[in-house]
């Protein structure tokens, strides 16, 4: 598992061997089962984890109703990151979807390691930029296209989501009813 993390962390910035095996013993692996929870609302999220494997979601919890943010699979970083970076107490869930293995770092490590190297700093740097993308990303789709463009996007980028998740939760992450989704899905194959 952490030669997969060495390799996804190197299309982000290459580090020496050295350098890896300062950042490698503060890698701390989990493991979870599928509807168990990285971190619920009203936790503390101290960790950034990088999936090696298995699929989790993340979503909020509105009046008993789940609103999904997103979908998580192998080689994504995850995080509730407003709670890791404000102290705050977590608004999200993040659950697992199937069992699922990743490598954790602790936030008080990480910032230790951007103390240590300016590379461990820009790696930092990096990956925030990364999720600011993905986010803005998602943002700009739910105002910019229409609810078939988003879904056929989806298709496109992720043709994993469409076998190991529920229509229902797809539904919610597009911002569409599953009735919607259905009438989408109806129109499509008769294209």
């Amino acid at each position: 598992m952490e030669e997969n993390t060495r390799n996804i962390i190197s299309n982000f910035i290459k580090f020496t061997d050295s350098e890896w095996l300062v950042i490698s013993k503060d890698l701390i692996e989990k493991k979870i089962d599928k509807g168990e929870f990285l971190i619920k609302e009203g936790e503390y999220c101290n960790y950034i984890a990088l999936i090696d494997e298995g699929l989790l979601s993340y979503y909020y919890l509105v009046e008993g109703k789940k609103h999904i943010r997103g979908f998580f699979f192998a080689n994504d970083f995850i995080s509730s990151y407003t709670s890791f970076l404000s102290d705050e107490k977590s608004k999200a869930y993040i659950q697992a979807l199937e069992n699922t293995s990743m490598m954790l770092i602790h936030k008080d490590k990480l910032f230790q390691l951007y103390q240590k190297n300016s590379k461990f700093l820009q790696l930092g740097r990096m990956l925030t930029e990364h999720l600011f993308m993905l986010l803005s990303v998602k943002y700009e789709a739910l105002l910019l296209k229409s609810p078939e463009e988003r879904y056929l996007s989806l298709i496109e980028n992720r043709p994993n989501v469409i076998q190991n998740i529920p229509q229902y939760m797809i539904a919610s992450y597009l911002g569409i009813t599953p009735e919607a989704l259905s009438r989408i899905r109806k129109r499509l194959t008769r294209k």
